[in-house]
């Protein structure tokens, strides 16, 4: 036998048959499956005695097969299934085509850089990182195909490799999945150059404070493997007899070749007014010189709903919609289709203007979940129990290893339309029940950002159930929101006491509850911050167990859960006459629907096409922020504008209408332009304010300039007319009405939360305040700036549809067709290794909004605040963000500063927590975001403020800030537990967090 296929053949031994603590026992399988059976330890572990017996030449390859086809005959006989459920009669909606995959095997073996020896350096922007050899991902690429492979005529293979770079701290990036083989199962010559450009993308992430003079490694090399052989179909669609030619779809119609009695391809040359002749090609049959070929993007037909569901190759075509003269096909599993014609959207002139809201929300039956699990050894979060509860209150729960699999099926029977809650679960519950709802649902689509299910929408043979998160429109914790809508108590859990599966029947004699503090502790120039957990006792004797209590803990969650929401939403009903409809899933979609209620009739809010954003995009500028570090003793003034947007919306007036392009400024309208500033100085002006922004490399600066070429709306330009500059217009575009056109919606909301401020309503503190100013937070403006989707997130089978999409050919810049349009090929991640991929389309949309108002709106909340500074000459801020201001309290007449506060819409506020015109007299500054301070309240008490962007604020305190500005050099460390949403199951990670001065 050969070197290389002992080499082989011990990676089989070591890696294809690999036990971990993962692979179920024969004893606690459920069903028969080939898949199943072969992830059990017995399967596994006599698998690598075959391999062993196969390297050492005591058997030979068909022996080992033998052997193995008997040992799987053996371990199937002694699974034991459940009964079998009664039949019931069933409608069967439709025929996913992707079940003619037929699949021979998946499998997938993952390593660390060290468990290898045949490796390469990659050297990128100076960072050196060990990766396997292309050698050895080919060779463990060619075992797999050896293990699972032709088991079929045509058998495919999809075959993908993925890198994982990990930094000594937070750092850590994962590369795109790139095949190793091509579908024929061949070796990918491209592989290494694909990898290595993705490698790249990786590492210009590295954060440069963290980690560019530490090692990054190569932590996980994953290799997935999926073979199988596509089947033929008839029909794409399971029509009656009668069946139809057509199928009319949101912008386009298609022939579907349906007489099942003659060749679906001899119908398509028909219809395309072409001669059939199977002695001829296709395109030499029929009159149309040019073919475009689409697939479904997701390898699905049941999921083409418009162009925008299908892929093709690039072609320089592909923007008209002329289907005469271009033979435009579907063609996917064996069959082909001709689309007829397609239809144009024009979204150019959209506006927004007054719409009548839905006073009702929706009449699908609710129910409100909880999840609490455990973090195992590898750190991830394993659920233990489901708790749940319907409107009225009724309670119920599942608890155990397969929890969450028997609430799915529970629900799935029920057979009707669900709405389902749960509090932050879009970046956790919803992450642990999605696999198990996808597996069996026909049809599913998703809102996701930030790895976050913002919305979910799966659609079952005789139910739809929709997911929904109340913490998108409360945005704050369960508790506190229990608290402001007063109702019943959110309890508390020492979570950290379960450790394993045996932890949740042990009965603690006295019940705990969890405590911490913090440890600092010097190490050269750094400070290392930890947290130590520790428990204390109750006094009375406890009889229940772990899980028993768990479930009261539970069981309180969703019933406080459930009467925050229904208290929500009555309030907004019965207040402000709005409704929460299925499709509404955020404050900010809330927020805007009440804003579009309260318009003007007369308003008409213009929306930019895609080339009108592009360029007013560029003036838009983020939340400002001054830090002068340091420490100062000695008297600050703090204050904040009360409620700084709605100020902007409300006291300013704000353009509406049509726009038309200029090349001069028009100083009785409002407008974005392109600009040159010129300052009349040619140093920083003693009492220059720091409020005109400017981007240069990449990064927002507010600091004085000489001279600079930008983008800014009228708001920002009155700015910078009143600080010295002399402004050149290039060009511009100019809207011909303005108007205080947002008042109704301010006043609607501002009156409610003012009148219900200090008011005598029964309950206390009052909740319709709460709903006032939970909807006046939202404000609307921030979707009035939200960027055009560019990114679109798909949870699609592994491998299968990657490697379909690998088959596209691409123009020099790596793109194909989607729709109508040309954009990136999209990109493949693994998800959970095992089912699912996350699949991501980058793709320019067009705005949804008008855009201009929320530059406006932004642009005007700055000229807000500095009109407020204005008033006081001299005024010197040493930190400034977005709408609150830290100043020196010898730079300002103090009694007219205090005279000019108050708690009006727009005013100056100086009350920090209870105590008005609080003085603080020790200030610690150590970057934007990073800071702290001391005050004496209005009792005569001492108190702290700590603040540090991205650090739990109970690891916070005054020496650290102490420590950090004792010199450059000097940094804080803080170690700490965070969860990472993977979309199909949650992790735990312990991290460690550097901070220098900024």
């Amino acid at each position: 036998m050969n070197e290389e296929l002992l080499k082989e053949l011990e990676f089989l031994r070591r890696s294809v048959f690999q036990v971990t603590n993962l692979n179920p026992s024969i004893v606690n399988v459920k069903d028969k499956s080939e898949d199943t059976i072969k992830s059990t330890k017995e399967y596994n572990y006599y698998g690598q005695e075959v391999h062993s017996k196969l390297r050492n030449n005591e058997i030979d390859d068909k022996e080992a097969d033998r052997l193995l086809d008997i040992k799987f005959k053996e371990l199937r006989k002694e699974v034991k299934l459940d009964k079998p459920k009664r039949k019931t009669r069933r409608r069967k909606l439709v025929d996913r085509d992707t079940e003619v995959l037929k699949l021979g095997r998946k499998h997938e073996i993952d390593y660390h850089i060290n468990e290898i020896e045949d490796t390469r350096l990659f050297n990128h922007n100076n960072i050196i990182v060990k990766l396997p050899s292309q050698n050895i991902l080919n060779d463990n690429a060619k075992s797999l195909k050896y293990m699972y492979g032709n088991k079929f005529y045509n058998t495919v293979y999809y075959c993908f490799v993925s890198l994982t770079l990990s930094g000594p701290n937070i750092f850590g990036g994962t590369t795109r999945k790139v095949p190793i083989l091509t579908t024929k199962g061949d070796i990918n010559e491209r592989c290494q150059e694909v990898l290595d450009n993705e490698l790249r993308k990786v590492i210009e992430r590295v954060p440069f404070y963290e980690d560019k003079d530490a090692e990054i490694i190569c932590s996980k090399i994953f290799i997935t493997i999926t073979v199988g052989k596509w089947e033929s179909i008839e029909n794409w669609y399971n029509e009656p007899k009668n069946q139809r030619k057509y199928k009319k779809f949101k912008d386009f119609v298609l022939f579907l070749a349906p007489n099942k009695n003659i060749n679906c391809m001899q119908q398509c040359v028909e219809e395309l007014g072409g001669k059939w002749n199977q002695e001829l090609k296709f395109e030499d049959m029929i009159p149309q010189k040019n073919i475009i070929t689409y697939i479904p993007i997701l390898m699905d037909i049941q999921y083409v709903n418009s162009m925008e569901d299908l892929i093709a190759d690039y072609n320089e075509e592909m923007s008209n919609n002329d289907c005469t003269n271009i033979a435009r096909l579907i063609k996917w599993n064996g069959h082909i289709g001709v689309i007829k014609s397609i239809k144009i959207n024009n979204k150019n002139g959209k506006i927004q203007s007054r719409k009548m809201i839905n006073s009702l929300g929706d009449n699908k039956k609710e129910l409100f979940i909880d999840i609490e699990s455990f973090s195992n050894n590898e750190k991830k979060q394993v659920p233990y129990l489901i708790c749940w509860c319907d409107i009225d209150g009724k309670l119920d729960k599942r608890s155990g290893i397969n929890c969450i699999e028997q609430f799915c099926d529970h629900l799935i029977s029920l057979k009707t339309d669900l709405i389902l809650y749960a509090w932050f679960g879009s970046g956790y519950d919803y992450q642990h029940i999605l696999p198990f709802f996808k597996k069996k649902c026909i049809k599913d689509k998703y809102i996701i950002k930030n790895n976050m299910i913002t919305y979910g929408e799966l659609e079952f043979e005789y139910s739809k159930i929709i997911l929904k998160d109340p913490f998108l429109f409360i945005l704050t914790s369960l508790d506190r929101a229990s608290k402001a809508f007063n109702v019943i108590n959110k309890g508390s859990f020492p979570h950290t006491i379960i450790h394993n599966w045996e932890d949740l029947e042990k009965v603690l004699p006295n019940w705990v509850n969890s405590q911490r503090r913090m440890i600092e502790i010097k190490n050269d120039n750094k400070l290392d911050i930890k947290i130590e957990n520790w428990f204390t006792y109750e006094d009375e004797t406890n009889y229940k167990t772990i899980l028993q209590k768990a479930v009261e803990y539970c069981d309180i969650d969703v019933l406080a859960m459930k009467e925050v929401w229904v208290k929500f939403k009555n309030l907004l009903e019965k207040n402000l006459e709005v409704g929460i409809d299925e499709k509404t899933f955020t404050l900010s979609q809330l927020s805007m629907k009440i804003m579009e209620a309260s318009l003007d009739k007369k308003v008409n809010l213009y929306v930019p096409n895609l080339k009108e954003y592009g360029f007013i995009k560029n003036s838009i500028y983020g939340g400002r922020v001054i830090a002068k570090n340091g420490i100062y003793r000695e008297d600050i003034v703090y204050a904040d504008v009360v409620s700084l947007y709605p100020s902007a919306m409300k006291l300013l007036k704000h353009s509406y209408g049509k726009p038309k392009i200029v090349t001069s400024i028009d100083s009785s309208k409002h407008g974005i332009y392109d600009v040159t500033l010129v300052h009349k100085c040619d140093k920083e002006p003693y009492n220059y304010l720091e409020f005109v922004p400017r981007r240069t490399d990449k990064k927002l600066k507010w600091s004085w300039f000489k001279k600079h070429r930008g983008t800014y709306h009228t708001y920002d330009l009155l700015i910078a007319k009143e600080e010295g500059y002399e402004i050149e217009c290039h060009k511009g575009i100019e809207y011909p009405e303005k108007d205080y056109i947002f008042n109704n919606f301010i006043n609607k909301l501002y009156s409610m939360k003012d009148e219900h401020t200090n008011c005598k309503c029964k309950e206390q503190p009052c909740p319709i305040r709460m709903v006032a100013k939970i909807a006046l937070n939202g404000g609307g403006y921030g979707k009035f700036v939200q960027k055009p989707i560019d990114k679109e997130i798909y949870i699609v089978k592994r491998d299968i549809i990657a490697g379909e999409c690998e088959k596209l050919e691409t123009n020099e810049f790596g793109e194909v067709c989607i729709g109508n349009r040309i954009v990136q090929k999209p990109s493949f991640y693994n998800l959970d290794g095992i089912e699912y991929d996350k699949m991501i389309i980058e793709k320019e949309d067009e705005p949804a909004y008008s855009t201009q108002c929320g530059v406006s709106i932004l642009s005007g909340s700055r000229y807000r605040l500095y009109k407020l500074c204005k008033e006081f000459p001299g005024l010197q801020v040493i930190y400034s963000d977005t709408d609150s201001i830290f100043v020196r309290k010898n730079s300002i007449n103090w009694e007219k500063f205090k005279k000019r506060c108050g708690n009006n819409l727009g005013e100056l506020d100086s009350t920090i927590d209870d105590t008005k015109n609080a003085i603080i007299d020790y200030m610690l500054i150590g970057g934007p975001k990073m800071y702290a301070f001391e005050y004496i309240d209005n009792k005569g008490a001492r108190k702290t403020k700590l603040h540090s962007k991205g650090v739990p604020s109970y690891m916070l305190s005054m020496n650290q800030f102490e420590y950090l500005l004792e010199g450059p050099s000097k940094k804080l460390a803080y170690y700490f537990e965070i969860i990472r949403r993977r979309l199909i199951g949650v992790d735990t990670s312990n991290i460690m967090k550097d901070i220098r001065q900024t």
